[in-house]
């Protein structure tokens, strides 16, 4: 396929990343259907909601339904700039691709906990061994041992940060490029890491924002999430020629279903 051939281009001689132009054309595509986009990030957020305030069963709820629903705007986007003409149905279209989402989801989710084991254990082994010798000072001293692996835990919060941004764009590479969940987390790595701190300053701007539509009441963050979430769309169909004209592509037909119309 062209455009994973574009990809692998991208990976080995590195990609032009233009934060500035993707933000604007974030802005650009949520002019394009306000509606739409502040609809959908309602319901999101409702259901995100939800399924935080439900134990467990929540919780596995939210790791199998997230993801798809993280991809809606994106999707929605792609449809928008292609198309046109979309419905409120197009958001929900990353349930097409629910079971290599999910697996994803869960590969990732056991990544972080393995990296987080030794940290685990380091704090875990300390207040534990406190609570097992029932003394209130021992537990009370306990605490401030904590303050002694500070830099372990200054240095594990990094390692997650690095991590969260290297695989960032594995549903994408899922719903946009047709990856099965395990070349697509191998794929975002190699992606990501070609421009790693671009994808950290655009994910800063993003949290800026975040904290501009949390000062305007809270309501601006309705408005922020699908600007940030279009731009991010534009950003990962620039990097991997999603977009190309129909001449461009080698493979007619090879690409996923959600292309057509």
């Amino acid at each position: 396929m062209q455009r994973r051939k574009t990809i692998d281009e991208s990976i080995q001689n590195g990609y032009d990343f233009n934060i500035g132009a993707y933000i604007s054309k974030g802005f650009e595509l949520f002019k394009g259907n306000p509606g739409g986009y502040l609809g959908f990030t309602v319901v999101f957020i409702i259901i995100s909601f939800i399924t935080s305030v439900i134990p467990i069963l929540g919780t596995l709820v939210g790791i199998a339904i997230n993801p798809p629903l993280m991809v809606g705007i994106p999707m929605a986007a792609h449809k928008q700039e292609n198309y046109s003409d979309i419905e409120f149905g197009n958001f929900f279209k990353g349930f097409d691709h629910f079971a290599q989402l999910i697996v994803a989801n869960i590969i990732t989710i056991l990544i972080y906990i393995i990296i987080s084991l030794p940290l685990i254990f380091m704090l875990g082994f300390t207040f534990i061994s406190a609570l097992a010798s029932g003394d209130a000072d021992t537990v009370m001293d306990s605490f401030d041992s904590f303050a002694g692996i500070g830099i372990w835990i200054i240095l594990f919060i990094l390692l997650f940060i690095y991590v969260g941004i290297s695989l960032r764009w594995t549903n994408y590479l899922i719903v946009f490029h047709g990856y099965d969940a395990v070349s697509a987390i191998k794929t975002s790595w190699l992606l990501t890491n070609k421009k790693w701190f671009l994808h950290v300053g655009f994910v800063i701007l993003c949290g800026l924002i975040m904290i501009l539509g949390m000062f305007a009441l809270l309501v601006g963050i309705i408005f922020a999430l699908p600007v940030i979430f279009a731009a991010d769309y534009a950003g990962f169909a620039d990097v991997t020629g999603l977009n190309r004209t129909n001449e461009d592509i080698d493979e007619i037909g090879s690409e996923p279903e959600f292309y057509s119309k």
